[in-house]
């Protein structure tokens, strides 16, 4: 059902493989390229654009009087670094909230100087630290301009929650009880449908085509903090960040854990979704990049400057280059 999609070499021998599946539809479900059959997986963090609908449709930015760098950092999966902090500490003051409302619990800053610094400091992270902290400040908001108690606010039958997934479930075309329903890693409810169905629900987001018009205009405006501000959405050198930079906006890209990653192509209309079978995040990268330039959305030059996100290279001790990590696949268009 799934494709090799990395080889991973080794010398003159390719040592190992991810397999995977890729689909890409444009905003009414038609299929435009792909590879594999599309399996049923969760979104995990890439559905956190999608979770920022209700708030943005129902006034929460100007009712609580957030900025485009809020709604950035309510879609991130952020590295933890001085500016990620800053802007969820920020919004947590707009709507009158301690940091010690966060439920996400914390862990290591992805980034990798601030976690140094913090160890050379003997500090242990926050959780502002936590990547999701600014899913939860934001779905903290929404209850918050719902009147909806705080307690509990990660539960799946939390209002909140509840209103959510009637978002995330009709941009992707489904109802909410065909929706499976997990716990994320930060507690918070994760969504499960088919990978078609992801795809559907970006090219939907980036096209800002459907729905109502509320929805279409929170779908432009949830898009346009991400491209505008990248840096929030992820962080220093990381995919999302680097990917959304290069193409200055042609792309809008969120990445999800064990190997998923989601994207809109708004010019185009069309949104990619794919799934690294074995949860592997190392074969993310080149397949993201080699899929967008078999599409020709990145151009030569584009890829050039996303090198570090392409072919890796695989050193032993001694840090002396000893094979390759790069993709391995052709979409069926």
């Amino acid at each position: 059902m799934s494709a090799v999609v990395v080889e991973v070499t080794r010398g003159p021998m390719v040592e190992n493989r991810h397999r995977g599946m890729i689909i890409v539809v444009d905003s009414d479900g038609q299929r435009i390229a792909g590879l594999g059959t599309p399996s049923v997986t969760y979104m995990r963090s890439s559905s956190k654009p999608l979770m920022t609908l209700p708030l943005v449709e129902q006034g929460g930015m100007e009712h609580f009087g957030l900025q485009e760098e809020h709604l950035a950092i309510f879609t991130s999966s952020h590295a933890g670094e001085e500016a990620h902090r800053q802007w969820v500490a920020d919004a947590l003051a707009k709507i009158d909230l301690p940091a010690t409302a966060l439920a996400c619990g914390t862990h290591t800053p992805f980034d990798r100087k601030t976690a140094d610094a913090l160890r050379a400091m003997g500090e242990k992270p926050t959780v502002l630290h936590c990547n999701c902290s600014g899913k939860h400040t934001g779905v903290m908001a929404y209850a918050k301009l719902r009147g909806y108690d705080l307690e509990n606010y990660t539960d799946p039958t939390h209002p909140a929650e509840v209103d959510i997934l009637q978002a995330v479930a009709s941009i992707a075309d489904l109802a909410p009880e065909d929706v499976i329903i997990g716990v994320d890693g930060c507690g918070i409810p994760v969504y499960g449908m088919g990978l078609e169905k992801m795809a559907l629900a970006f090219a939907r987001l980036g096209s800002a085509s459907h729905g109502s018009s509320a929805r279409r205009e929170a779908c432009r405006r949830i898009t346009k903090a991400m491209v505008q501000h990248p840096f929030l959405v992820s962080g220093t050198g990381r995919l999302d960040t680097d990917l959304m930079q290069v193409t200055q906006g042609a792309v809008v890209a969120k990445i999800g854990a064990d190997g998923v990653y989601c994207l809109a192509i708004p010019e185009k209309g069309w949104g990619l979704a794919l799934k690294i079978e074995d949860g592997n995040m190392r074969a993310l990268e080149p397949v993201v990049i080699e899929a967008l330039s078999q599409l020709g959305i990145l151009s030569a030059e584009q890829r050039t400057a996303l090198a570090n996100h392409d072919r890796t290279s695989v050193k032993n001790n001694l840090r002396q280059p000893i094979g390759e990590m790069h993709a391995a696949f052709t979409l069926e268009r």
